[in-house]
């Protein structure tokens, strides 16, 4: 089933599938106006991070994006599919999604008043066949934060789900002193590269 939009939108020339549960991807395509069903991938990441984990973090991005897409392209050979990943690292260590509010809070001390990196990958595919792959790396800065702020930003927004334990699309991104790059990378895909290549593919259009 299509997503429906609350936007104005694009009807595709050819229907569009995003192989991703991502509340923020899904956002992120709506605010531009495209039209799109979701199909999650069932593609096993953590077989795939196990076997690519000794590659740099954005071409592990990469990686995990065409597996996605890969996977539900072949059931759907018709259609384009969009697949996604998002890598938070700090230094050297990958950052998970926390997944309770508790590892959340960790994360966010380890955070405060560092520099850290966000990698996003996307991947375009049709018919079993990788179109278009990309990545975009950003650079952030969080503020010194105390530990009464890191407690309510968490019993606010739940970001338990979220790369980097915030949401930036709404108010993780108070959270920062310095961001060096697109939001929308930020947030888990970088869109107007997406976009110009939905365009150059003659996915989309205004015409």
């Amino acid at each position: 089933m299509s997503e429906s939009l609350e936007y104005s939108s694009i009807q595709p020339k050819i229907p569009i599938i995003l192989a991703s549960g991502s509340e923020s991807r899904k956002q992120m395509l709506h605010e531009a106006g495209i039209i799109f069903e979701v199909i999650v991938s069932e593609a096993d990441e953590d077989q795939i991070k196990s076997e690519i984990s000794s590659l740099p973090f954005e071409v592990q991005v990469i990686h995990l994006a065409k597996a996605k897409a890969s996977s539900v392209s072949k059931m759907h050979p018709s259609k384009i599919v969009i697949g996604g990943d998002q890598m938070c690292v700090l230094g050297d260590s990958l950052l998970h999604k926390p997944g309770c509010k508790e590892k959340a809070i960790k994360s966010l001390k380890l955070l405060a008043n560092q520099k850290h990196h966000q990698h996003s990958g996307v991947s375009i595919f049709k018919n079993g066949e990788c179109l278009w792959e990309y990545s975009e790396t950003v650079e952030l800065k969080m503020h010194k934060l105390s530990d009464a702020e890191i407690k309510n930003y968490v019993e606010i927004e739940n970001p338990v789900n979220a790369a980097g334990s915030y949401k930036f699309e709404s108010l993780g991104c108070n959270l920062f002193s310095y961001v060096n790059g697109s939001s929308h990378t930020v947030r888990g895909m970088p869109l107007i590269p997406l976009l110009n290549a939905l365009r150059d593919l003659d996915v989309i259009g205004l015409e």
